[in-house]
C-alpha cells in the first residue's frame, strides 16, 4: 500500500465480531470528586509550567527531547525564525530533523500559529517535522489542519505526562501540595486545559517493527478517510485519536480522548500491520507475546489484555476494539483477525478503498 494514501468509502462485512468475549476494559464517565481533584491537581501544574521564565521553559522542553533520546540544539532567540528547539531523532524507522515550537498559553492556540509553524517547516529545507508544544489546547481546526501534515501537536496535558514518564517531577513539586498550602498558585491566571486523553500502548517481543492503525467507525464502516489513523495520517481532523511517539517503554502509542469522538461513533478498531512497503517479505510472525495496555488517566489504573502472537500468513491483525454503550460507555473486545493481504485488506473490511498513488 503506497504511504501516499488515498481512501474512498466502500462496504460493510464483518459480521462475525459480536460473538468476540467481551472483557477488560470500561471507559466511565466520572464526574466524582477524585475525578475533579485530579483536574484541580492538572491546573495547578500547568499554572506552575506558564509561570515558567521563556527560556527555562524552552530548556524545559529541550531537556525532555534529550531524555527522549534526541540530540538537541536551542536556537539563538534573536534569528530562530519561529524555531525554539532543534532536535535529531535517530530512530531509524520515525527519526529525522524536527524544529520545535513552545508556546505558554493560557487560552486555546490559535490555528494561525499551527499555519505559521507549517511555512517554517516547509522554508526550512533541512527539517522533516515540525513540533507544537504548548501549555493549554488546541482547537478542532488546528487538528484537521495538520491531517496528513508532518506537524505535531502537544497540548498541556500531553505535556505534564511526557515530562512525569521522562522523570521530570520536580517540575511540579509544588502541585503535590494540599489546596491549603498551594494557595500561592491560586493567583496565577487561569488556564483551558486539556481533557486528559487515554493512552492504548502495545508492546511487543523481538526486532521486527510494525505499524499500529486505528479505525473510527459507526459500526462496522469507517466515518471517512481521515478517521483512520496509520502511519500516514497521525490524527483524525478533531485531534480525539492520534498517533504519537516519546514512550519509549512502548512499541507504539495512540491517544484516544474517548469524550471528544463525535456522538454517532461507537466503534473504535485497533490493528496492527507490517511494514511491507519497505519490507517486502515481512509477516506478523513476528509479532510475539504483544500485549495492549490501557492507561485511561492519572490516578487510574492500567488495564491490561494479552493478546495472541501474529501469524506467518499474515501482513495485519485486527487486535480488538472499543464499542460505545447505550449509556455511553466504553468497553473493549479482545476481536482478533488476520489479514494475509495486510492493512489494505483490514481497512476495506470497514468500508474503505485504498487505492496506490
Amino acid at each position: 500500500m503506497s504511504r501516499s494514501r488515498k481512501l474512498h468509502r466502500l462496504g460493510n462485512p464483518d459480521t462475525d465480531e459480536r460473538r468476540a468475549q467481551r472483557v477488560l476494559f470500561r471507559h466511565l464517565r466520572d464526574d466524582t470528586n477524585a475525578n475533579r481533584g485530579r483536574m484541580s491537581k492538572r491546573v495547578r501544574e500547568l499554572q506552575l509550567l506558564v509561570a515558567m521564565d521563556p527560556v527555562e521553559f524552552e530548556q524545559l522542553v529541550a531537556r525532555l527531547m534529550a531524555a527522549m533520546g534526541m540530540k538537541v540544539e536551542l536556537t539563538a532567540r534573536s534569528r530562530d525564525g519561529g524555531v525554539d528547539v532543534r532536535g535529531i531523532d535517530t530512530d531509524p524507522f520515525r527519526g529525522g530533523n524536527v524544529i520545535v515550537q513552545v508556546k505558554r498559553y493560557r487560552d486555546t492556540v490559535p490555528p494561525s500559529a499551527v499555519r505559521d509553524l507549517y511555512g517554517t517547516l516547509r522554508a526550512d529545507p533541512a527539517a522533516t517535522k515540525a513540533v507544537l508544544v504548548t501549555t493549554s489546547k488546541f482547537g478542532p481546526s488546528s487538528h484537521q489542519f495538520v491531517t496528513g501534515k508532518a506537524v505535531a501537536l502537544i497540548n498541556g496535558a500531553e505535556l505534564v505526562g511526557l515530562l512525569k514518564h521522562h522523570g521530570f517531577h520536580e517540575v511540579f513539586a509544588a502541585a503535590q501540595e494540599d489546596a491549603a498550602e498551594a494557595a500561592d498558585l491560586d493567583a496565577l491566571p487561569a488556564i483551558e486545559v486539556a481533557a486528559e486523553p487515554a493512552r492504548l500502548l502495545l508492546h511487543w517481543t523481538g526486532e521486527q517493527e510494525y505499524d499500529i492503525a486505528a479505525l473510527v467507525c459507526r459500526g462496522n464502516v469507517a466515518v471517512s478517510d481521515d478517521h483512520l489513523v496509520f502511519y500516514n495520517n497521525g490524527s483524525t481532523p478533531d485531534g480525539s485519536v492520534r498517533l504519537v511517539t516519546g514512550y519509549e517503554d512502548a512499541n507504539a502509542c495512540l491517544m484516544v480522548d474517548f469524550d471528544a469522538l463525535p456522538a454517532d461513533v461507537d466503534r473504535l478498531v485497533v490493528i496492527a500491520a507490517a511494514d511491507t512497503e519497505n519490507h517486502p517479505d515481512a509477516t506478523m510472525a513476528g509479532f510475539a507475546g504483544p500485549a495492549l495496555i490501557l492507561e485511561a488517566g492519572a490516578g487510574q489504573d492500567a488495564a491490561v489484555m494479552h493478546l495472541a502472537d501474529g501469524a506467518q500468513t499474515n501482513t495485519a491483525m485486527r487486535l480488538g476494539r472499543f464499542d460505545r454503550d447505550a449509556s455511553g460507555d466504553w468497553e473493549f473486545t479482545p476481536a482478533l483477525a488476520g489479514y494475509p493481504g495486510g492493512l489494505r485488506q483490514a481497512v476495506v473490511a470497514y468500508g474503505l478503498e485504498v487505492v496506490d498513488a
